[in-house]
Protein backbone atom coordinates (compact mmCIF):
# COMPACT_ATOMS: atom_id res chain seq x y z
CA UNK A 1 0.00 0.00 0.00
CA UNK A 2 1.39 3.50 -0.58
CA UNK A 3 0.20 6.12 2.28
CA UNK A 4 1.46 10.04 1.99
CA UNK A 5 1.38 10.94 5.63
CA UNK A 6 1.35 14.74 6.81
CA UNK A 7 2.63 15.14 10.25
CA UNK A 8 2.07 18.48 11.86
CA UNK A 9 5.46 19.93 12.72
CA UNK A 10 4.43 23.58 13.94
CA UNK A 11 1.54 25.57 14.86
CA UNK A 12 2.07 29.89 15.05
CA UNK A 13 -1.12 31.48 16.32
CA UNK A 14 -4.18 29.15 17.16
CA UNK A 15 -5.20 26.75 14.79
CA UNK A 16 -8.87 26.75 14.27
CA UNK A 17 -9.14 23.42 13.45
CA UNK A 18 -7.19 22.59 16.72
CA UNK A 19 -4.20 20.82 14.99
CA UNK A 20 -1.29 20.54 17.53
CA UNK A 21 2.22 19.23 16.93
CA UNK A 22 2.08 15.60 16.00
CA UNK A 23 -1.71 15.00 14.40
CA UNK A 24 -1.36 13.34 10.69
CA UNK A 25 -3.38 12.97 8.12
CA UNK A 26 -2.92 9.76 6.13
CA UNK A 27 -3.79 9.34 2.40
CA UNK A 28 -3.98 6.06 1.10
CA UNK A 29 -2.43 6.91 -2.38
CA UNK A 30 -4.08 3.20 -4.00
CA UNK A 31 -7.45 4.68 -3.51
CA UNK A 32 -7.13 8.26 -3.55
CA UNK A 33 -8.78 8.37 -0.18
CA UNK A 34 -8.34 9.79 3.38
CA UNK A 35 -7.80 7.65 5.71
CA UNK A 36 -10.42 8.44 8.19
CA UNK A 37 -9.09 5.92 10.81
CA UNK A 38 -5.40 6.75 10.81
CA UNK A 39 -6.11 10.69 10.56
CA UNK A 40 -6.69 13.23 12.95
CA UNK A 41 -8.76 15.79 12.37
CA UNK A 42 -9.20 17.45 9.06
CA UNK A 43 -9.12 20.88 7.91
CA UNK A 44 -10.22 21.60 4.41
CA UNK A 45 -7.70 24.65 4.27
CA UNK A 46 -5.03 22.93 4.89
CA UNK A 47 -6.08 19.51 2.83
CA UNK A 48 -5.12 21.75 -0.35
CA UNK A 49 -1.97 22.54 0.70
CA UNK A 50 -0.69 18.87 1.70
CA UNK A 51 -2.71 17.62 -1.78
CA UNK A 52 -0.81 19.66 -3.23
CA UNK A 53 2.43 18.94 -2.33
CA UNK A 54 1.72 14.87 -2.58
CA UNK A 55 2.05 15.07 -6.32
CA UNK A 56 5.44 16.16 -5.85
CA UNK A 57 6.85 13.67 -3.25
CA UNK A 58 8.92 9.87 -4.19
CA UNK A 59 8.63 7.52 -2.38
CA UNK A 60 11.06 8.14 0.65
CA UNK A 61 11.36 11.70 0.47
CA UNK A 62 9.71 14.82 2.05
CA UNK A 63 8.20 17.85 1.26
CA UNK A 64 6.75 20.53 3.52
CA UNK A 65 3.17 22.40 3.06
CA UNK A 66 1.99 25.40 5.18
CA UNK A 67 -1.71 25.86 5.62
CA UNK A 68 -2.69 29.24 4.12
CA UNK A 69 -3.67 30.78 7.07
CA UNK A 70 -0.76 33.92 8.04
CA UNK A 71 -1.38 33.38 11.67
CA UNK A 72 -2.86 36.80 11.62
CA UNK A 73 -5.95 38.00 14.00
CA UNK A 74 -8.09 34.83 15.49
CA UNK A 75 -6.21 31.79 13.36
CA UNK A 76 -3.13 30.24 13.56
CA UNK A 77 -0.67 29.02 10.63
CA UNK A 78 -0.01 25.22 10.99
CA UNK A 79 3.02 23.45 9.17
CA UNK A 80 3.44 20.22 7.88
CA UNK A 81 5.71 17.88 6.99
CA UNK A 82 5.05 15.10 3.95
CA UNK A 83 6.48 12.21 3.41
CA UNK A 84 5.47 8.96 0.93
CA UNK A 85 5.37 5.45 2.33
CA UNK A 86 5.34 2.04 0.46
CA UNK A 87 4.31 -0.75 2.75
CA UNK A 88 5.07 -4.58 1.86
Amino acid sequence: MRRTIATVTRVTGTCNAGYEVGDRVVVNRDIACIDKDASDGLCIFALGAILSSICRIAPGKKAFASCPDPATGLGGNVQFEIVEVVDG
